[in-house]
Formats: C-alpha cells, structure tokens, sequence
C-alpha cells in the first residue's frame, strides 16, 4: 500500500507539475486544444474543441497554474519521502477533491464543458478517496508495526 500510494502521488505531482508549466507558458487555450485533441483521437469523440479562453480567464489561468505547479510539487516531496510527510496526504486528497467539486458546481452552473473535463473531474472525484484508503492501510501498518 506504501508504494502504491507514493506512485500515485507521483504520478499525479508529475502531471500537475506539467500541466502548470503547459497553462504558465503556451496558455490554457493551447494547452486545453491539446489535451482535448489527444483524448479525441483515444476516444473517438468528435465534438468541437473548447473555444478560445478570453483574455481574462487566460490571465487568471496563467496565475492560478504557479498554484496547481506549486501543489505538484508538494506532491512530489511527499511521495519521494512518504514516512516523513504521511501527515499530509490528507490535506493533499482534500484539496483535490475540491477542486473536483468545482467543476461539479461549473458544470451544473454553465454547463457541460468538452468531455475531456468531465473526465478529470471523475478523476478528481474519485481519485482523493483511494488516497484516503491507502493512507488508512499505511497508518495501520505503521501501528500495528510499532505495537510489536
């Protein structure tokens, strides 16, 4: 359960890390029109490509990815050294979760965004939960070691 929860941990501070640097410097139109044309061709999808993102919210993108980088980052040291910061996968889940229920609110609030979206989110959803059992199992472990 350790290993798997440091791989996931990983995994998901390595595309966090990415997908910041993708939004900080190519933008999150072409970073979005990317992804959306990668998870087109694996899908079959064949809808529209989100439309350009206005000045604005390219603007607010760019700002909020040296956050999502940030929180890559954090990611990646906890999984690199998983007994010292076990403390803070909780936090890490959580605020994962809730950037999940955003897109939630945004869905049920404007509306469908291209289904590459929606994926994420059910990742987002998803995803904080296993975090949570695997923290569990590691937790437990640790005890049940340190009572012997």
């Amino acid at each position: 359960m350790h290993r798997t929860l440091r791989i996931l941990l990983a995994v998901l501070g390595v595309a966090a890390l990415l997908i910041a640097l993708s939004n900080l410097f190519l933008g999150p139109t072409l970073t979005a029109w990317t992804a959306e044309q990668a998870f087109d061709t694996v899908t079959g999808h064949q809808g529209p490509l989100t439309p350009r993102w206005p000045p604005t919210m390219d603007n607010e993108l760019r700002f909020y990815s040296a956050l999502w980088g940030a929180y890559g980052i954090l990611l990646l040291a906890t999984a690199r050294d998983l007994d010292t910061r076990l403390r803070l996968v909780p936090w890490l889940a959580v605020v994962f979760f809730a950037g999940g229920l955003g897109r939630a609110i945004s869905w049920t609030q404007v509306g469908a965004p291209h289904p590459l979206f929606l994926s994420l989110m059910a990742i987002e959803l998803i995803l904080p939960p296993i975090f949570m059992l695997l923290y569990a199992c590691v937790v437990r472990t640790r005890t049940m070691a340190k009572s012997k």
